[in-house]
């Protein structure tokens, strides 16, 4: 009898040490599984966060870049901002400076006047200033004595003006009266025209 049981508690010590082997093995998989999976989280998470980094740091040398090109340029544009500020100065001035205006029409009686061609402003009369909603304009009539050529120049010279490269005065032409000359030792392409013409020059309100 006694060797009966010695059998029956041998087996159930064997089956006891399969069960608990059993175990340790579903043990030892599930946490090599759970590493494992924990493992490529973890190498994910790593990969992306140097992908962040390489990211980050190439923005930041981005935005270095464009500052450093921001920098350089920044000088010309500073000039090229001085320059169109003086030149509108020039031709849409704060005030009515007539006494440049009047300078002004000086240089175009000497850049037009030429030899059997002649170009002379007789007299130059300013009116008061006028104010509109956005601008003032400063009326003025000349009297002039020119050529068929050079009257043809002045009006061009009128027509171009207030562009911020021709450092001309921003005017236009109200109105003209005219009066033809002619000389029979001259062509008549030379025709002399005697002419008063109303201007407008305009300046800032």
């Amino acid at each position: 009898m006694s060797e009966v049981q010695y059998q029956i508690a041998e087996r159930r010590q064997k089956l006891h040490i399969k069960t608990y082997a059993l175990l340790c093995l579903v043990l030892i998989l599930s946490m090599g599984f759970y590493s494992h999976k924990k493992w490529q989280e973890y190498s994910m998470a790593k990969q992306g966060i140097e992908k962040n980094g390489n990211f980050i740091a190439l923005m930041k040398e981005e935005v270095s870049n464009q500052k450093a090109d921001f920098e350089n340029k920044k000088a010309s544009f500073d000039q090229l901002n001085n320059e169109i500020g003086k030149n509108l100065k020039t031709v849409f001035p704060e005030t009515d400076d007539y006494t440049n205006l009047t300078r002004q029409i000086d240089s175009f009686e000497k850049e037009l006047v030429k030899k059997n061609n002649p170009f002379e402003v007789s007299n130059i009369d300013y009116q008061s200033p006028v104010e509109t909603d956005l601008y003032r304009i400063l009326p003025l009539k000349m009297n002039i004595h020119s050529s068929k050529d050079n009257f043809t120049e002045f009006l061009h010279l009128v027509e171009n003006s207030g562009a911020l490269n021709s450092n001309i005065r921003l005017m236009d032409v109200s109105s003209i009266k005219l009066n033809f000359e002619n000389s029979a030792e001259e062509s008549d392409a030379n025709d002399i025209i005697n002419f008063s013409v109303q201007i407008n020059a305009y300046f800032q309100k």
